[in-house]
């Protein structure tokens, strides 16, 4: 009995897309919610946030506001009152007795007259005071900073050595006799007492607090480790953590709000809020891990997932039974695909007819199989071309080569100089170029040089640009005249790839004197026989191939015997590491230091071998050029 034929589509025998609707409901829910649920937590839990801030600064500032007008209460006692020496004495220790949030007092006036300042402080129960011996404690901060602005002043946390040996922060205020400034008045807050007071606890349990100087340096946090010892923009600068550097700055800047830390830190992924303090201008910050903050809105989702499922499951259960009977077709379509998809173009196609779908389907393999065979027979022959321009490729490579010079103790057959190269391409072919040449039987001409970009356009550059200098040199004894010409070669001839650095120069071979010039191009190394070595970094135009017109410069070296010429391509200072960090001309330092004593293949194979080692893993990479050439080295016969 023929199977009868279906037009109904595979969306209505799926019940009008129940399936689809019932999943699409099933994460819009979730989504919805949670954003829903995220906001309001987040509402809730800033404003609690901010509370516990201003908890902690209403704190905070009562007592500097406290010390602040004890000091000014003090300062008038003093100034305004004849009080005998006891007098004092006794005022201030009646300050100290009755006030624990005074640490210590230090009087120091009239020391421009040899009075040496006192400082007072409580040790067991026992009023205590010592004299401050020395002029050291004028070059101290809480001395200098309020004597030279004539202006009250909180300083940073520092160790009274003089005191009790304790981390304070000391309100400094000016003493004015008669309009002119005689010494100052100290009041001490120990850092401890607001440390406790930071990291007391509160209302609202699920945030940590912290206080931060005016240059970024925590004060007081719940890891004791960090206290003193980090700052934010060091915290930010160790965990590669920029969001923290911003918060540092937001918070020294006196402002106040709320920002939410994904970077990897000590804070975690955490929101925090922050508000400065009015009298120091301090800053106090509350932290909240992201995770505490959506607990329960994912407590809620789960309960929301649980049921969501179930119902989901429901649904699935009475599709499945009509989506069976539309499966079967389907899966013969598959086999015949699979057939197709291991190389068996000929493979039959079914001919389906249980839906409207499965047959336009059906008819679309059949369809596909054939555009199949057409395009294995197309791609066959873009192979054979692809193949037959790889060989040109490299054929072109081995151009290149040839076109620099060959290694050899002795180039040209000259005793004064050794010269070693090296150009090893990212590519098959590239676009650096090292080259030397005689202009006369005097004068020996190096260049180097990279052109922007690699590939073919780049080396018919380079190929040019080593044709055009030998060619040339012998009517140029200048090094600037001779990439004066080469710079006008490039803008003429409006190549592709005509954006060149270069670094060319001329030896006389019989006083060691060298002329060079620098166009764009990295730092010329010169080492000496003892391993020591300059570097020569003054460039004396930007780039060939840009400004027709460009004027040159050049710069003249005397050699000494064994002197060692080290040139190179930004294939060397660019590569890279597995962490994408580049090598940089620090890096190739370090790896001139360890090269062992002046030779030319020595250094150049040297400084290739620690390069790989730099970069090995790495997956960016670049053309390297180096190129070593030393002058009446004492080994030259």
């Amino acid at each position: 009995m023929p199977n009868r034929k279906e037009y109904r589509t595979l969306a209505y025998q799926l019940i009008y897309f129940v399936f689809a609707f019932m999943l699409i409901i099933f994460l819009a829910s979730i989504l919805v919610t949670r954003a829903f649920y995220h906001r309001v937590m987040l509402n809730n839990q800033l404003d609690n946030m901010r509370h516990l801030a201003h908890e902690r600064i209403h704190l905070i500032d009562g007592i500097l506001f406290r010390v602040e007008s004890f000091a000014g209460i003090s300062l008038t006692a003093i100034l305004n009152y004849d009080l005998s020496e006891e007098q004092r004495f006794n005022f201030l220790q009646d300050i100290l007795m009755e006030n624990p949030q005074v640490h210590s007092i230090c009087v120091a006036d009239r020391v421009y007259e040899g009075k040496e300042p006192i400082i007072l402080y409580t040790m067991r129960h026992r009023f205590l005071s010592r004299e401050i011996r020395g002029t050291d404690y004028r070059f101290q901060d809480w001395f200098q900073i309020p004597h030279i602005t004539q202006k009250p002043y909180w300083t940073e946390p520092w160790v009274d050595t003089e005191g009790k040996g304790e981390m304070i922060i000391s309100y400094c205020l000016p003493i004015f006799e008669k309009g002119v400034n005689t010494g100052l008045l100290r009041f001490d807050i120990e850092l401890g007492y607001l440390q406790e007071i930071i990291s007391g606890s509160g209302y609202f349990k699920i945030g940590s607090s912290f206080l931060i100087s005016t240059t970024g340096t925590l004060v007081a946090h719940s890891d004791t480790e960090m206290i003193m010892n980090h700052s934010l923009f060091s915290l930010a600068e160790e965990y590669k953590a920029p969001l923290l550097a911003k918060l540092g700055k937001a918070m020294i800047s006196g402002e106040q709000g709320h920002i939410n830390i994904k970077d990897k830190s000590p804070f975690g992924e955490s929101w925090i809020y922050y508000q400065p303090l009015q009298s120091n201008h301090w800053s106090v910050g509350v932290a909240v891990e992201e995770d505490i903050l959506m607990r329960d809105v994912d407590t809620i989702l789960m309960i929301q997932t649980i049921a969501s499922i179930l119902i989901f499951l429901f649904v699935a259960i009475i599709i499945y039974a009509r989506a069976l009977s539309v499966s079967r077709p389907l899966k013969r379509l598959a086999l015949a695909a699979d057939r197709i998809g291991a190389g068996d173009f000929d493979a039959q196609i079914p001919i389906l007819d249980n839906s409207l779908e499965i047959s336009t389907l059906a008819q679309s393999f059949a369809a596909m199989q054939n555009s199949l065979k057409d395009y294995i027979q197309n791609l066959r022959i873009t192979t054979e071309e692809k193949n037959q321009i790889r060989g040109d490729v490299i054929y072109a490579s081995e151009i290149q080569n040839k076109l620099i010079p060959k290694n050899s103790d002795h180039p040209f057959g000259l005793k004064e100089i050794r010269a070693f190269g090296i150009l090893e391409p990212a590519g098959d072919i590239g676009g650096d170029l090292y080259d030397y040449f005689l202009i006369d039987e005097d004068h020996f001409c190096f260049v180097i040089a990279d052109v922007l970009g690699k590939g073919i356009v780049a080396a018919m550059a380079m190929t040019m640009a080593s044709t055009l200098l030998p060619s040339i040199a012998p009517f140029y004894k200048n090094s600037s005249e001779l990439l004066g010409k080469l710079n006008s070669f490039l803008c003429r001839n409006n190549i592709e790839t005509n954006f060149v650095t270069a670094l060319l120069g001329i030896i006389d071979l019989k006083t060691g004197h060298m002329q060079y010039s620098n166009c764009g191009h990295l730092p010329l190394f010169i080492r000496k026989m003892d391993r020591s070595y300059v570097r020569y970094a003054e460039t004396h135009s930007t780039a060939l191939g840009v400004f027709e017109d460009m004027p040159i410069a050049y710069d003249e070296i005397d050699l000494n015997i064994g002197d060692e010429l080290i040139l190179f391509t930004d294939g060397i200072t660019e590569a890279m590491n597995a962490q994408d960090d580049f090598l940089g001309l620090s890096g190739l330092e370090d790896i001139l230091r360890k090269l062992p004593p002046p030779n030319p293949e020595t250094t150049a194979q040297g400084i290739l071998s620690e390069v790989h080692k730099y970069a090995r893993g790495a997956t960016h990479k670049d053309d390297i050029t180096i190129l070593v050439i030393d002058y009446k080295h004492p080994e030259i016969g």
